[in-house]
């Protein structure tokens, strides 16, 4: 361990700093700080956590002045910071639930828009008659890429909070970030179009990613642990005891990975280790039980890392070493392909980029406006 060293690691404030520092509680980092300090504590002296609003912490990996961070695809979007940082890993977490942010234009309840169609006519007449429409939203670049896609003649203000209380008296409409929707009926308004869906993601720098090979592999590391952490979610491990041997992969089928299987000389006894989907466990354990398995029990995972190709199919094995898992709902992530993230196909801004792996890929980039 070279401990002289260490990288910059922006958190999220807010919202997002809970969940967050769950994530890497779990992975067995441990930040804590403060309440009136930017800079937390670490127990990896490598590490420098940060405390930073997630607007922020895209413009600060841009510059170098943090390493990496994590942040949600709307801010790397709305900075213009996509081409400068790596996207390293997407977290299933959101400001309340494990929902992506979407970013929605909203109008009052008792507006005459109902569509875009509706929309576009509006905003061509209120621009001839010299009184343009109005959106307020804190996303004010998306937004504008978003409207010149479809053709929206449409004036966006730059919104600093409580923008759903904002329309029909300070604007005409809205676009504004929300999970279950809660917020903008709360508010009397009315959803016309899907402008950005956005995640959670952990970044880096992209200069200090591709040329420092330390930091790269710290960086790397990191990204391993959230990504693991989050597959543990999905799996757990059977146990299974047995005084024969039982043919795990007829009655498990596809979709599991046998860890270990031993056989004792005296008794035969049979004991295996058994990595299944977690929504799997209603079918799995009566059918290891009605095989013949005299005790089983099911263990919770904390970090599954696996390095297996999406196609690689899982099968029984004999090992005492714990085999990679496959990787669960990740895309395809060759060293020099693309990756995109979410469903696009109605975005003003498609952003692509390699889903780095520990043998440095490249990340790549393209914008559709």
């Amino acid at each position: 361990m070279n401990s002289s060293r260490s990288i910059t690691l922006g958190i999220p404030k807010g919202s997002l700093e809970a969940p967050t520092l769950a994530i890497f509680e779990r992975v067995g980092l441990h930040f804590t700080g403060a309440a009136r300090s930017l800079w937390l504590a670490s127990n990896d002296p490598e590490i420098r956590p940060v405390l930073l609003k997630p607007q922020e912490i895209p413009i600060y990996v841009r510059s170098g002045r943090l390493d990496a961070g994590l942040s949600g695809l709307d801010w790397i979007v709305e900075q213009d910071v996509d081409q400068h940082v790596s996207l390293l890993a997407e977290l299933q977490y959101s400001r309340q639930t494990s929902q992506p942010i979407r970013w929605v234009l909203a109008v009052p309840e008792k507006s005459t828009v109902t569509d875009i169609e509706s929309l576009r006519a509006e905003c061509e007449a209120r621009r001839a008659a010299g009184n343009p429409f109005t959106i307020s939203t804190e996303l004010t670049r998306v937004s504008s890429l978003w409207l010149d896609k479809h053709g929206i003649d449409a004036q966006t203000e730059f919104s600093w909070g409580a923008t759903e209380a904002k329309a029909a008296y300070f604007s005409d409409a809205i676009i504004e970030g929300t999970e279950t929707g809660a917020s903008i009926r709360a508010n009397g308004l009315r959803v016309i179009a899907e402008v950005f869906r956005s995640t959670t993601q952990f970044f880096a720098n992209r200069e200090a990613y591709r040329y420092d090979s330390w930091k790269r592999e710290k960086i790397d590391g990191i990204a391993h642990l959230i990504r693991g952490a989050q597959r543990a979610n999905d799996y757990v491990q059977l146990s299974v005891v047995a005084p024969r041997r039982i043919d795990l992969e007829a009655i498990l089928g596809d979709g599991r990975r046998v860890v270990t299987i031993s056989e004792g000389t005296a008794k035969r006894q049979f004991h295996a280790v058994v990595t299944i989907e977690k929504r799997d466990i209603n079918k799995a354990l009566p059918a290891v039980i009605a095989a013949g398995a005299c005790d089983a029990w099911v263990t919770p995972l904390n970090v599954v890392y696996s390095d297996a190709g999406p196609g690689e199919q899982w099968s029984a094995v004999d090992a005492s070493e714990y085999p990679t898992l496959a990787v669960a709902n990740t895309p395809a992530e060759p060293a020099d392909g693309a990756w995109s993230p979410g469903d696009v196909d109605d975005l003003a801004v498609t952003v692509t980029a390699t889903r780095s792996r520990a043998n440095g890929g490249r990340p790549g980039r393209s914008r559709r406006g």
